[in-house]
């Protein structure tokens, strides 16, 4: 097994002197290497900005057609993460062990770029096709829940497909990019992926209500190009032959009792698991928290501009904040940035106790926001790395998946329960848009829970050897 505290160690001294660059067996120069990661990086530019389509938009157009809170996080958030927790493990362990000629992630990515391409453009068509429906279907339902029910049926089919993707894409970096850049790598992703998002927040998304056609296509047919073109351009190696099953049985069976045995016996990565759900879970009240802003009186400029800004300016800090997980160990990083944010995250809570302005409840968001850019790059900067660290490398997708089956059932929860939270809400405030302002609320409780098993994880770490002799524990 590779040390992950060893990475610098893994390539030859000329490697280190920028000659050529080693990942398994591919073998780069600088130029291939500026290549790769040029290719991946706009890839995951516009991956990122076809992934914020939906989730930002969509509760929009469900709530314009008659839909409850709880359905919407129901739609957006529960039912992928249901889809999740079944599929997520399956492809997570079959990439790992597949192999062809073309590798073993990218046939599973260049599958299922077309499909998602397709949902997004009828998507973009179901104001269209909902009333046609209407039209010739015998039965009591109104154009609005034909729509609605359309627009369910769409969101299945692209969660489903989505999945291939956003489970199996950052696998991908694993095994294509040399060990001794792969934190590097990980800051610029970090960067890119927060910058398209606020590329989006700023510019686009305050079109969403009138040009939600138009994004939505837009979305698709630069995701499609792009995507294609990067799965095409970037060469996987060969790999060894993949790991036995346990006992060396074959079959499905054997298949489930290998991943569950690997996966959850050790307390490790009991608390990986809960760290992930957790912080997940929180953010299954984002869905709302556009509502939150126009509860205020804030439209959807302000909210693009706050969140663009924001995230444009987290994404300067990445890098540094990347440094400093490097140096510290990403355990200790994400921690200090966890406790920040939630030092930081309660003020928001004065909109419950005091009626602002619009235009000052804007500026009182808008320090807020400027006091968690430093904290939410320090915390992101630590994420990744630290999972990468603590988990066995060789298996990463397998484990990847595990934490991601897990934390499914979390969301799965917990989109059910942020949509019944807002509308028990709405009861008590009688429907007034008030009750909007009890969203952080959410987050602070989950955010807080995350944080304990945070500290946990790092007393584990420290029990299988800490910072300089930690080795993943195996059965």
């Amino acid at each position: 097994m590779t040390d992950p505290n060893s990475i610098s160690k893994s390539l030859p001294s000329s490697t280190e002197g920028g000659k050529l660059f080693r990942a398994g067996t591919l073998t780069y120069t600088k130029g291939a290497l500026l290549s790769l990661f040029v290719w991946l990086l706009w890839g995951d530019f516009c991956f990122t900005l076809m992934e914020a389509v939906v989730p930002s938009i969509l509760p929009l157009k469900l709530a314009h057609l008659g839909a409850s809170n709880t359905l919407i996080g129901i739609l957006i958030t529960t039912l992928f993460s249901a889809m999740n927790f079944i599929i997520n493990p399956v492809l997570s362990f079959r990439s790992d062990r597949f192999r062809s000629r073309w590798g073993r992630r990218i046939p599973f990515l260049i599958f299922a770029t077309p499909f998602i391409a397709i949902f997004l453009i009828l998507m973009a068509y179901a104001d269209s096709i909902g009333p046609w429906i209407h039209a010739i279907l015998p039965g009591s339902w109104s154009v609005n829940q034909i729509t609605i029910a359309l627009l369910a049926l769409l969101i299945l089919g692209f969660q489903f497909f989505n999945l291939f993707v956003g489970s199996i894409y950052y696998y991908l970096f694993n095994d294509v990019v040399p060990e001794a850049l792969l934190a590097r790598f990980m800051s610029l992703f970090r960067v890119v992926g927060t910058f398209a998002g606020s590329l989006y927040t700023f510019f686009i998304f305050q079109y969403a209500e009138n040009h939600f056609r138009d994004i939505f296509l837009g979305g698709a047919l630069l995701y499609l190009v792009v995507f294609t073109l990067m799965c095409l351009r970037v060469k996987e190696g060969k790999y060894p032959p993949p790991p036995p099953n346990l006992e060396n049985r074959g079959g499905i069976l054997a298949s489930a009792k290998t991943y569950a045995v690997e996966c959850f016996t050790h307390r490790v990565y009991w608390n990986i698991f809960f760290v992930s759900s957790f912080f997940a879970t929180s953010g299954c009240i984002l869905v709302f928290y556009i509502f939150f802003y126009k509860s205020l009186g804030l439209t959807l400029a302000d909210y693009g501009k706050l969140n663009g800004i924001a995230g444009m300016a987290t994404a300067l800090l990445l890098y540094p904040a990347g440094i400093l997980a490097d140096r510290y160990h990403p355990i200790r990083v994400s921690i200090v940035g966890q406790a920040m944010l939630l030092v930081i995250i309660p003020v928001n809570l004065i909109f419950l106790f005091w009626d602002f302005t619009p235009n000052a409840a804007f500026w009182v968001l808008a320090a807020t926001t400027l006091l968690t850019i430093p904290a939410t790059a320090i915390y992101q900067a630590g994420e990744l790395p630290m999972f990468m660290r603590l988990l066995p490398r060789e298996r990463y997708g397998q484990f990847s998946s595990a934490a991601a089956m897990i934390r499914s059932i979390a969301l799965i929860v917990g989109g059910l329960l942020a949509g019944t939270f807002m509308d028990l809400m709405k009861w008590i405030y009688h429907g007034d848009t008030y009750y909007y302002r009890y969203a952080p609320l959410w987050a602070i409780v989950f955010q807080g829970i995350g944080l304990i098993f945070l500290f946990r994880l790092k007393h584990e770490w420290k029990k299988h050897g800490g910072p300089n002799h930690y080795v993943p524990p195996q059965v």
